[in-house]
């Protein structure tokens, strides 16, 4: 067990990505129900920040999986919608609800630390 344990923490290095942590918003800046865009990981790279219920918060990129639009909060309906194609994307857990995407949106990493709310990362939806 050692020795796999050994070549997997070789391995990690070439294999994972690392991120910076970035201060993206601070508690009660977003109203329940609200939204917040930032980017992250680069300034090239649109997120989208909800905040559902009153400790709750999550992320997800804003480009549409199936053609890099930017897709767009639609509250009432729970959903990320790209205009480019009629993509739609739970706003729950970024799952493809319909539409042309091949995957769900990559996830924002967050962590909360006191009043900021840090983005910590990327994953795979």
């Amino acid at each position: 067990m050692t020795a796999v344990m050994g070549a997997c923490v070789t391995m990690l290095p070439r294999c994972a990505k690392t991120y910076p942590a970035r201060v993206v918003a601070h508690a009660g800046e977003i109203p329940v129900g609200g939204f917040k865009v930032f980017t992250y990981p680069q300034d090239d790279r649109p997120c989208i920040l909800l905040r559902p219920a009153e400790e709750t918060y999550i992320a997800f990129s804003r480009l549409c999986t199936h053609n890099q639009c930017a897709v767009h909060y639609r509250a009432e309906e729970n959903l990320l919608q790209c205009p480019c194609h009629q993509g739609g994307f739970s706003a729950t857990d970024g799952r493809v609800l319909y539409g042309p995407p091949p995957k769900p949106l990559p996830n924002v990493v967050l962590e909360r630390r006191g009043d900021d709310l840090v983005a910590m990362g990327m994953s795979a939806g």
